[in-house]
């Protein structure tokens, strides 16, 4: 039971890195973006999904406190500024998203804060995970750190700056997939760049990790080396279809591809920690609720969890052909019959 439950939780991080972490690139590419109607089409894609994105986020942390409270009670010390931060990150994103959404344009304002709430949000959540296995102190299952300790080696750093890359590379293998390659701003050449950055961001991290970490990785036995070699495997071929295919339709396999990238790199840490939460002493085992606390969150995540996925397949559905902007509004141009400014001009994306 402790081992569903925590496959079950792998699943809502698998489900928040790959969703989320797409509409979190996203708005960190509309800071490096000067054409406002490029980022009016960007904000569009996001503002209609990204709440539901983020459910995966809510049912994690409380899948976390109920399932393994004694990991949460033993981390959080140690992480409290970075997530922090995040939570800040994804109030003012999402306050700017509802303050943008419904206006014609580009706010230069609120849109900055976008931007800046996706990138900050991004960057904290690497900072955790970095932190996590790298700069939280245990001693006997119990956190006996300071805290500035998740900064320790800088390592969280690293993983802090390889998230903002992983996420705004997933959301640039989406503006193509949506927008197609113009519309976008997002060019093959550049896609190809920045494939090449994650793949050797990834070569970086995982050199540093068996001296950045206190836990103990093991590759002993089958069951721990195959699937490791499937998920190294899954993640190589995720890299090179996006660099292969960035100029090739249908754009849409790029994103999968980079979904298979985080996908391979989760299965990979699994085989590495397991059964570790907060190296080196805090296993699912010993941090996890009783049986009987256990089995009523399997029973409620069978009947929460079906409607989230289906609320999350319906939502990106219906705002598959969600109509964006491809120009801005020029104050210059004439008013339009019954004397209102003119409209952004309106495509249906794919």
């Amino acid at each position: 039971m402790v081992f569903l439950w925590m496959l079950i939780l792998i699943g809502a991080l698998l489900a928040y890195v790959v969703l989320d972490g797409y509409d979190l690139g996203i708005g960190t590419l509309t800071l490096l973006e000067r054409d406002p109607a490029r980022n009016r089409s960007r904000l569009d894609l996001v503002g209609n999904v990204w709440d539901g994105n983020e459910s995966w986020l809510i049912l994690l942390a409380m899948g976390l406190w109920g399932g393994f409270p004694a990991a949460y009670a033993t981390a959080l010390p140690g992480l409290y500024l970075p997530l922090c931060l995040m939570l800040g990150g994804l109030i003012f994103r999402g306050f700017a998203i509802e303050m943008t959404l419904h206006r014609p344009g580009f706010d230069p304002i609120w849109g900055r804060l976008f931007g800046i709430g996706s990138l900050v949000t991004a960057f904290a959540q690497g900072v955790v995970f970095g932190g996590l296995i790298s700069g939280v102190s245990v001693t006997n299952e119990s956190f006996v750190g300071h805290t500035w300790d998740f900064l320790g080696n800088g390592y969280a750093l690293l993983t802090g700056c390889a998230t903002v890359l992983l996420y705004t590379w997933a959301g640039a293998a989406q503006l193509r997939a949506k927008l197609g390659g113009d519309a976008s701003g997002v060019t093959s050449r550049r896609l190809r760049q920045h494939t090449v950055a994650i793949a050797l961001a990834a070569v970086v991290s995982a050199a540093l990790l068996p001296v950045a970490t206190s836990a103990r990785l093991s590759l002993a036995g089958v069951d721990r080396w195959l699937p490791f070699g499937y998920g190294v495997l899954l993640a190589a071929s995720g890299l090179w279809t996006v660099y292969r295919r960035a100029d090739r339709r249908p754009y849409q396999v790029g994103f999968f591809a980079a979904a298979a990238v985080q996908a391979g790199g989760m299965l990979a840490l699994l085989c590495l920690y397991f059964p570790q939460l907060v190296p080196p002493s805090v296993t699912i085992y010993s941090a996890a609720a009783s049986r009987l606390t256990l089995l009523f969150l399997i029973i409620m995540i069978g009947l929460i969890g079906p409607a989230t996925v289906a609320y999350g397949i319906y939502s990106h559905w219906v705002f598959r052909n969600k109509p964006v902007a491809t120009r801005a509004p020029d104050p210059g141009e004439a008013r339009t019959r019954n004397g209102a400014s003119p409209a952004l001009e309106l495509k249906g994306s794919n």
